[in-house]
């Protein structure tokens, strides 16, 4: 695959982790950049497609993560992690309401931040167990196990 398709293919899927962790578009653009300069700094050999997409989705957390540690981010009860931008998701034509959508991401924004982070990945970001398990280098079956405990959490909080 050349440049632009590389860009074109993972674009979308790069921005969308960036923007989870860094819940603004600036910041979100500042490692989107970051992940494709280390990208196409130097030339790299990948097993398969699957193998690319790891790479990148693993520089963008790593890349994400590092920004906030040097601005020494604190994260608030008040800062949500389900900003506008995650709103962005289609809703239209499933007759679910606003309430209703402001309902589950209370409801998550309860979750252990772990939990939070796979359930956000798996429904917000589109991500399979097996991405998300080489993006946090966790097993497989952990991730499928705390996606399972994140469901049983969130039926709780909203059956409240």
């Amino acid at each position: 695959m050349n440049g632009e398709t590389i860009v074109r293919t993972y674009s979308d899927m790069v921005y969308g982790v960036a923007m989870r962790y860094m819940k603004n578009p600036t910041d979100a653009d500042d490692v989107y950049a970051d992940v494709f300069y280390r990208y196409f700094r130097r030339e790299r050999e990948f097993e398969s497609e699957e193998h690319r997409k790891a790479w990148l989705l693993r520089v963008t957390v790593n890349s994400a993560k590092d920004s906030l540690i040097k601005r020494k981010f604190e994260t608030s009860k008040d800062d949500d992690l389900f900003d506008e931008s995650l709103m962005s998701v289609s809703f239209s034509g499933t007759g679910i309401s606003q309430e209703e959508i402001m309902d589950v991401r209370n409801a998550v924004s309860k979750l252990k931040e772990d939990r939070r982070e796979i359930i956000e990945l798996y429904y917000y970001n589109g991500l399979n167990t097996k991405e998300i398990a080489g993006m946090l280098q966790r097993p497989e079956n952990t991730i499928k196990s705390e996606l399972l405990r994140g469901r049983k959490d969130l039926k709780k909080h909203l059956s409240q």
